[in-house]
């Protein structure tokens, strides 16, 4: 009777709080949609920092989009420098014990202390095996964090279901929405204060990486530039973004400062990539997609494009997702979803996985 209720996705984010309520089988639909703004300083680097002013805006964002709170589980996401993740290829025998290895495989790649980590890691299929080895992806997250936003949802009158990484939720939505076959595609999501890369492969998950210049920082350039508040210099940055000309010519140069700087970290994630992670298998990517609220900044698609020298577009997360059932404007989802593409790969998640 409870897993009947379509599932509710809620993806915290530095500068949001994102919901989605979807349901269905191959054919996913939306049912019910709303975000709600963030002060800056409430959530940094993953963690949150003001737990009273986060639990009030989803308490207001549940109340103003209709959900009730009452026996309801909902899917989380978390990232950020609490969440470590780490693909790796192995030779296990038959007498090897996979869990205690995989746990010293894991304490060598993340130099962390597991004692204070949950810990989880999932065997893949990969096509980049040699006979005899195995492909895991390791996942490891601060037990305080995790908790910060456990506790954190039970505030509302709501009860976890579903734990998952933003990089996974991202993966996942990407392949759901644009199966890319026999390329190698970057997909980024491009937020408020961070950046993650992922790479893929025929729906294969290959390596992330996550770095903290985002949105924000291209509001604090134009506001030091121009000498305005941040809140002024976020409202040109979306002006300027959405093709009020008068105003870009003002904001560019900041802009662009960002962008080259945004743009350099993805090329410099990219080089490591090829070298350390594949072993020169890949000589150049084929696709890249952007999501997230600053994918659609002024001259930042044409800026990675031209560093990375590959074709760059900003991605639909609904583009295979009936959006009939919600109601919700078509305009909207086509200029505001790439806000959505963590909050649409976790959704795509269902109370049969593990949680």
């Amino acid at each position: 009777m409870l897993f009947k209720k379509p599932l509710l996705a809620i993806d915290i984010g530095s500068s949001s709080i994102k919901a989605i309520e979807m349901s269905g089988g191959q054919q996913k639909k939306l049912h019910n949609l709303g975000i709600e703004l963030l002060p800056r300083g409430a959530i940094e680097a993953g963690i949150i920092r003001e737990s009273e002013v986060v639990s009030k805006a989803l308490k207001k964002l549940m109340e103003r989009i209709g959900i009730s709170t009452k026996n309801r589980r909902v899917a989380i996401s978390v990232s950020g420098v609490s969440t470590l993740i780490k693909r790796v290829t192995v030779s296990l025998d038959e007498e090897s014990d996979t869990d205690e290895a995989l746990y010293e495989e894991a304490k060598q790649q993340f130099a962390s202390n597991l004692d204070e980590m949950y810990f989880r890691h999932q065997e893949v299929a990969s096509a980049f095996v040699d006979e005899g080895q195995r492909s895991f992806i390791l996942v490891a997250a601060k037990i305080e964090t995790i908790e910060q936003y456990v506790e954190l949802i039970h505030r509302v009158g709501l009860k976890v279901g579903i734990t998952d990484c933003d990089v996974f939720c991202l993966a996942n939505m990407f392949d759901y929405n644009y199966p890319v076959a026999d390329a190698l595609t970057m997909a980024v999501n491009i937020g408020a204060s961070a950046t993650q890369v992922i790479f893929l492969y025929n729906g294969e998950f290959l390596f992330s990486r996550e770095f903290f210049t985002g949105g924000n920082d291209i509001s604090a350039r134009i506001a030091e530039n121009l000498r305005v508040d941040f809140d002024n210099a976020e409202s040109l940055k979306i002006s300027a973004s959405m093709g009020d000309q008068s105003i870009a010519d003002r904001v560019r140069p900041a802009i662009q400062e960002i962008n080259e700087q945004i743009a350099v970290e993805i090329n410099t994630t990219l080089a490591y990539f090829q070298s350390e992670e594949m072993s020169g298998r890949f000589e150049k990517v084929d696709h890249i997609f952007l999501s997230g609220g600053a994918a659609s900044t002024l001259d930042l698609g044409s800026t990675i494009s031209s560093v990375l020298k590959a074709p760059v577009q900003v991605i639909n997360p609904f583009q295979r997702i009936d959006i009939k059932p919600s109601g919700i404007d078509m305009d909207y989802i086509m200029t505001q979803g790439s806000l959505f593409g963590i909050s649409v790969g976790l959704g795509l998640r269902d109370f049969t996985d593990v949680a």
